[in-house]
């Protein structure tokens, strides 16, 4: 078991255009953990804090969307694979 997140930790995805999953390896301490979910230019969206390894957030908001996970030792930054795919076909 350790407190400080690192990028091999957990995982987030899109699971459509409405929903991501974040999944946290459970050999990370959530205790006293939250989980930031920012928008295309990092505007905080929502906070949740963390009950289990497997986490289900829904709110649209069509753009590139960003997961902050906060450790009491330490945050962790990922890009929402699969979000904002109708905002990225605006600049092919």
């Amino acid at each position: 078991m350790h407190a400080h997140p690192v990028l091999k930790d957990w995982k987030v995805s899109a699971l459509d255009e409405n929903c991501i999953r974040i999944d946290i390896d459970p050999d990370l301490d959530l205790k006293g953990s939250s989980i930031k979910i920012l928008g295309s230019e990092r505007n905080l969206l929502t906070s949740i804090f963390p009950d289990s390894y497997e986490i289900q957030f829904c709110a649209y908001t069509g753009r590139p969307m960003f997961v902050e996970l906060h450790t009491p030792s330490g945050i962790s930054v990922k890009y929402v694979q699969g979000s904002g795919k109708d905002f990225y076909q605006n600049y092919n």
